[in-house]
């Protein structure tokens, strides 16, 4: 073995503590940065404290109010939170009922009765994000309804005396309603089973859901954009859906009239329709008629380059019934089944 003599080495002095650090240099990035952060850490960390006090300190309390009946019809205007209407048989007055919620600060909510109708107002100032009410109307047997939310969303079930229901945005969902019905979301989804009479329909851009709908005359619908799905349509009707999809099964109508403004087309037939005009502006179009002799005056306008096909025995120029489909680029099959 060999060993390495360590003497005469000078010893490693051992290291020594660092002195105090200068003063930080201040850049004019730094300042920038002090000048921007620091009230924005402030604020966050205060909105965030205020959130947490509302969430913590969130309130409720009810409400009530008698609402006019005025020669058969009952007109409510209620300008913010959601509503649900139903019947209230063997009542000669209408009631509505429900709870207003709120954060940190309570909001008011009063009615005032003009000759038009009742009005349910609510104050929610700036700060106070989780104010909001939510009501039930009790409304007469056979007793016509005007309802207009300014945002909120409106459900209605079993009436037979016609409503007109305005959301101004939100969602309408109706069921069972029979009568001159005129619904109207504003923007938000409308979802509807069960409906008969005379039916307008307008979303301005929100989905409709239809199912087993009943029209008298000439139902209309506008989805203003949204996609229009059917299961179910009985009578006349006049679609547009500026941009949207149309899916329409079970569909036994006469007389249709149907404008998708670009979005694809689905309609299946169950009756033989005497006059059926469809414009799709590009999208693609697809007609399955019902099974049988029956034969159509085919035209194709102007279909820009799609592919267009269809049985030639469908085909008859002198048959009375008219089938007109200008798809816009979009390509367009008809067929039987």
């Amino acid at each position: 073995m060999t060993f390495m003599s360590t003497t005469g080495q000078a010893p490693v002095p051992p290291a020594q503590p660092r002195g105090p650090l200068g003063p930080l240099l201040m850049t004019p990035g730094r300042w920038v940065a002090l000048a921007v952060g620091v009230p924005a850490a402030l604020a966050l960390i205060g909105w965030t404290g205020f959130s947490l006090i509302t969430t913590v300190a969130r309130g409720s309390y009810p409400f009530s109010y008698a609402v006019p009946v005025q020669n058969g019809q009952v007109a409510l205007n209620i300008n913010t939170g959601n509503v649900t209407l139903r019947e209230a048989p063997g009542s000669s007055t209408a009631l509505l009922t429900g709870t207003v919620q709120y954060g940190l600060i309570r909001p008011g909510i009063s009615e005032s009765v003009t000759p038009t109708g009742a009005n349910v107002n609510m104050t929610c100032d700036g700060i106070n994000t989780d104010c909001g009410m939510s009501g039930t109307l009790d409304v007469p047997a056979q007793t016509a309804v005007t309802v207009w939310s300014n945002g909120g969303d409106i459900t209605a079930s079993g009436f037979t005396s016609g409503m007109t229901l305005s959301a101004a945005g939100g969602n309408v969902n109706a069921t069972n309603l029979a009568g001159n019905l005129q619904l109207d979301t504003g923007g938000g989804d409308l979802t509807a089973s069960g409906l008969s009479g005379t039916l307008q329909i307008g979303t301005e851009g929100g989905n409709v859901y239809a199912d087993d709908w009943a029209g008298h005359g000439t139902t209309r619908i506008d989805t203003g954009g949204g996609d229009m799905t059917v299961n179910g349509l009985t009578g006349n009707f006049q679609l547009s859906t500026e941009g949207g999809n149309v899916d329409a099964g079970g569909v036994t109508s006469a007389l249709v009239g149907l404008d998708s403004g670009g979005g694809d087309v689905t309609l299946d037939l169950t009756q033989v329709p005497h006059n059926l005009q469809i414009t799709a502006e590009g999208g693609n179009v697809t007609v399955l008629l019902p099974l049988g002799n029956a034969t159509y005056d085919i035209s194709t306008p102007d279909d820009q380059g799609g592919n267009v096909t269809y049985p030639q025995s469908l085909d008859n120029p002198k048959s009375s019934n008219k089938i007109s489909i200008d798809s816009g680029g979009g390509d367009i099959t008809i067929s039987q089944g």
